[in-house]
C-alpha cells in the first residue's frame, strides 16, 4: 500500500476512534477494517465526459466495510452518483454489488473519501 495512502488511513482511524460517543453515526451496521484494493466501475462519461456509457474500471483503497456499505479513499472527487463495486482479490470470485456514493469530503494529503451504500448485486 502506497505510504500517503497508508498515512492517510490511519489519520481517519484515529478521528473516528477520538469521536467515537461524541458524535450520532449515521450508518447502523457494525464497521470492520477492510484495507483491500477494490474495483470500482463507472460509466466512462461520468469520468471523462460525453455520452460513452462504457463502464470504466478504477482501482481504489478500501478504509472499512458493513453490510450495508463500503468506505473507500481514491485520489479524484468522483461525479458519478452510482457505481458498481467489485469485491474480493481473486477475478473470478469476485462478487459485484451495485452502490449509491451517499458521502465524499476532501481529506487528507489531497486524497477523497467516499462512503457507498450497497443497493443490490450486479451481474458482470
Amino acid at each position: 500500500m502506497h505510504k500517503v495512502i497508508q498515512e492517510t488511513l490511519d489519520i481517519l482511524d484515529n478521528w473516528s476512534s477520538r469521536l467515537e460517543g461524541h458524535c450520532a453515526q449515521k450508518r447502523g451496521e457494525e464497521r470492520t477494517d477492510y484495507r483491500q484494493l477494490v474495483s470500482l466501475y463507472i460509466p466512462r462519461s461520468e469520468l471523462y465526459g460525453g455520452e460513452d456509457d462504457v463502464l470504466e474500471m478504477i482501482v481504489v483503497t478500501a478504509r472499512n466495510l458493513s453490510r450495508s456499505g463500503l468506505s473507500f479513499i481514491h485520489s479524484k472527487n468522483l461525479r458519478s452518483e452510482n457505481i458498481i463495486v467489485g469485491l474480493g482479490q481473486d477475478k473470478k470470485d469476485r462478487i459485484y454489488l451495485k452502490c449509491k456514493i451517499v458521502r465524499r469530503r476532501q481529506v487528507h494529503n489531497e486524497l477523497w473519501e467516499f462512503g457507498v451504500q450497497f443497493t443490490g448485486r450486479a451481474i458482470m
